[in-house]
């Protein structure tokens, strides 16, 4: 989980097997929305992103899903930038939850975008 800010209020982000299922709906697989979000359509993409990863916080909360991605539609430059980070937060948690007990992570989703946080970093 990872949170963010925006215009005054928070949103916490969740990358679960719920938010794979919903990129993979919008992108055809998740490592393609990765890619997406670090190339050419990246506002789009991160946008999406952020949707479907707070949605898929309140649906793990038992509320009812009500981001619409619109909220961050006219953000500042600054805020865009705090989202996009707290999507990749979101996206690293996920992936350390997963090797917690000094297990590998088996899920190649997680370790695909792992691998694609560092080489950017």
């Amino acid at each position: 989980m990872a949170k963010v800010t925006i215009g005054g209020k928070e949103y916490n982000l969740r990358m679960d097997l719920y938010a794979m299922e919903q990129i993979e709906d919008e992108f055809g697989s998740v490592k393609e929305a990765f890619a997406e979000m670090q190339n050419g359509a990246q506002v789009k993409a991160t946008r999406t992103l952020f949707r479907v990863m707070a949605n898929s916080w309140l649906s793990w909360k038992g509320e009812k899903e009500t981001v619409t991605g619109d909220e961050i539609k006219h953000a500042s430059m600054e805020d865009f930038a705090s989202v996009a980070k707290a999507v990749q937060e979101a996206i690293q948690e996920a992936g350390k939850s997963e090797t917690t007990g000094g297990g590998a992570a088996d899920d190649e989703v997680h370790d695909v975008y792992l691998e694609e946080i560092e080489r950017k970093n």
